[in-house]
């Protein structure tokens, strides 16, 4: 081999090696159970609530004496609402995605919590309820690792969340 094609395979190499450590963020599904009693085609709303976030998850200190990223962490809930919402109208699953509304028999609905919120890792646990019923038709539990930035981490993960509804509409 020519000296320049070792040279060109290094640099290749090293480009490749480079290109795959700089994703910055990395989904896991902790756990998925769909155990829906009728066909999820049936629901025509969806109803997305904000989840509950926990002060204490991101911040001991008193609200007064909270830094601009400390508040920027209680705009969570509602943020995720909303992309979550985006993602999900974009799909096309539902007639109606809303972040607030009546509930009927054909409405799904989406709650869930943090369980953990940080520079590093965001954590999320999640029911789909039937509105007829209130019985649970879906439960996971996701976590976002190597989030850089919370408010970018919260667009992958509601982007995830509209990914799983999607998954369990055939199932």
């Amino acid at each position: 081999m020519s000296r320049s094609f070792v040279i060109l395979l290094a640099t290749l190499l090293i480009t490749v090696l480079l290109t795959g450590c700089a994703a910055t963020s990395t989904t896991v599904v902790d756990e998925e159970v769909v155990n829906n009693p009728k066909p999820m085609a049936s629901y025509k709303l969806l109803l997305v609530h904000e989840f509950d976030l926990k002060r204490d998850l991101y911040t001991n200190v008193p609200e007064a004496r909270m830094d601009s990223r400390e508040r920027h962490y209680a705009e969570i809930p509602s943020q995720l609402a909303l992309q979550v919402q985006r993602y999900v109208k974009s799909k096309h699953i539902y007639q109606d995605v809303l972040l607030d509304g009546d509930v009927t028999d054909t409405t799904l609905i989406l709650k869930g919590r943090f369980t953990k919120v940080g520079r590093f890792r965001i954590s999320v646990e999640a029911v789909l309820q039937d509105g007829a019923t209130g019985h649970e038709v879906a439960y996971f539990k996701e976590t976002l690792w190597d989030v850089f930035d919370t408010m970018e981490g919260i667009g992958r993960l509601g982007r995830e969340i509209a990914d799983f509804i999607d998954r369990i509409q055939y199932k």
